[in-house]
């Protein structure tokens, strides 16, 4: 039975059955419905019309028109939701930029488990809810002089040691350039989520740019912290901060924009709770 503050949801995904399944654990922990179910992203695209949930969790790939195609419709048409979230087994730089480029506020590999669902989505709709909250300040802040720190810092006080502390959980050692041109890849991409869509033409030029050297070196230095990590401490943490079990080492582009996901999630939770 829903009830007064129940965070609605509509799913979309070829797998009847794993709908079913999902839908069993998120309802059995109380404070999600499931509203609607669908295979094909024009039934999708139909119950968030007709229902508006507070969250959309979509596979991209789907019967009939896929969940690309369903982002499309959505902004075409002035559709929104509180969080739309791509599951996917597909996770592959190029899928995660598309679905966060059209619009996507988080991407999962499956599988996924339901504890860490239920937790990113009550995260991401109680910061759809503030986001008022970071609108007044950034009003605040174009008040304020021009040597007055830049609004993410303000937002993100202690960001910069807050990710070294990760990336040293993870066995990331300071000595190495990686660990350097991750921590700054992931500021740079809590404050600027749209930085992840160009990462080879964008993220990493402009860190080059910041240590003096190319982009493919910063491409490779990353990659090998990431495969350094994943002979230590790297999985276990790495579940913690995205939400799911990758048995093998995530992409580039996938550990920096868990990571920066994971911050920028916590921070704007932070903001909520100090209001």
């Amino acid at each position: 039975m829903e009830t007064k503050g129940t965070i609605k949801v509509v799913m979309a995904d070829r797998d009847g059955l794993y709908m079913k399944k999902v839908k069993a654990c998120l309802e059995a922990k109380g404070g999600i419905h499931v509203v609607g179910m669908a295979s094909s992203g024009d039934q999708a695209l139909k119950l968030v019309k007709n229902l508006k949930p507070d969250v959309l969790l979509m596979d991209a790939l789907l019967d009939d028109k896929d969940g690309f195609w369903v982002q499309e419709m959505m902004k075409k048409n002035g559709l929104t939701v509180k969080a739309c979230i791509i599951a996917s087994a597909m996770g592959s730089d190029m899928v995660v930029r598309k679905a966060m480029g059209l619009g996507a506020d988080y991407f999962m590999v499956k599988p996924i488990q339901g504890d860490i669902l239920l937790e990113r989505m009550e995260q991401l709709v109680r910061s759809h809810s503030a986001e008022n909250f970071e609108e007044e300040i950034v009003d605040e802040v174009e008040h304020l002089s021009t040597e007055t720190p830049h609004i993410a810092n303000l937002l993100y006080e202690n960001l910069e040691a807050d990710i070294s502390n990760i990336l040293s959980r993870m066995g990331i050692s300071a000595s190495i350039k990686g660990y350097h041109y991750i921590r700054k890849a992931v500021m740079m991409a809590v404050e600027d989520e749209e930085i992840m869509i160009g990462i080879t033409k964008g993220l990493y030029p402009d860190i080059a740019k910041a240590y003096k050297t190319t982009a493919s070196k910063v491409e490779r230095a990353i990659r090998h912290a990431i495969e350094s990590s994943w002979k230590k401490n790297g999985r276990e943490v790495f579940l913690e901060v995205a939400g799911y079990f990758s048995p093998d080492k995530p992409t580039n582009g996938q550990f920096i924009a868990a990571l920066s996901e994971y911050f920028r999630l916590n921070y704007k939770r932070n903001q909520k709770r100090t209001a």
